[in-house]
C-alpha cells in the first residue's frame, strides 16, 4: 500500500498540533481528500479534522465562519462581557445587517445575546412555538 505525500504530511501537521498547517493541506487538496479510497486512509484525527473542514467550507456556513464574521463575534461578546454598553450598542448599530442573520445571532455568547435582541425572524419563530 503506498501513502500518498499529503497523507503523510497532514499526519505529521497533527501529530505536531500544528493545526493551521493541517488545514491548508486539507483545503490545497481538498478533492484529492474527498476520494474515499484516500478517505480510508487517513487516520481517525485527520478524518475528523477534514469532516471540520468540509463542514466549515460548506456554502451554507461561509458567512458564519469567515475570518471577518468571527472578529465580529468575537469583538461583540468581549464588549458585552465587559459590560461597555454605548460602545456594543454603536458597534451592532453599525453589524445589524450581520445580526440580522439567525446563525450569526447563535454565535453570540449569552452576555451579548442579552444586551442585544434576537432577530425578527428568531422573534417571530419564537412566538409561533408559543402560541
Amino acid at each position: 500500500m503506498i501513502i500518498d505525500r499529503e497523507i503523510l504530511l497532514l499526519e505529521k501537521a497533527i501529530g505536531r498540533s500544528d493545526y493551521p498547517g493541517a488545514r491548508k493541506i486539507l483545503e490545497l487538496h481538498a478533492e484529492k481528500f474527498r476520494r474515499p479510497h484516500i478517505r480510508s486512509k487517513l487516520n481517525m484525527e485527520a478524518l475528523a479534522l477534514l469532516n471540520c473542514v468540509d463542514e466549515l467550507n460548506n456554502e451554507d456556513n461561509k458567512e458564519l465562519y469567515s475570518r471577518e464574521t468571527q472578529l465580529i463575534i468575537q469583538h461583540i461578546n468581549k464588549l458585552a462581557y465587559d459590560c461597555r454598553f454605548s460602545e456594543i450598542k454603536r458597534f451592532t448599530f453599525l453589524q445589524k445587517d450581520l445580526l440580522a442573520n439567525p446563525k450569526i445571532y447563535n454565535a453570540l455568547n449569552s452576555d451579548a445575546k442579552a444586551l442585544i435582541a434576537p432577530p425578527s425572524s428568531e422573534v417571530n419563530d419564537h412566538l409561533t412555538v408559543l402560541s
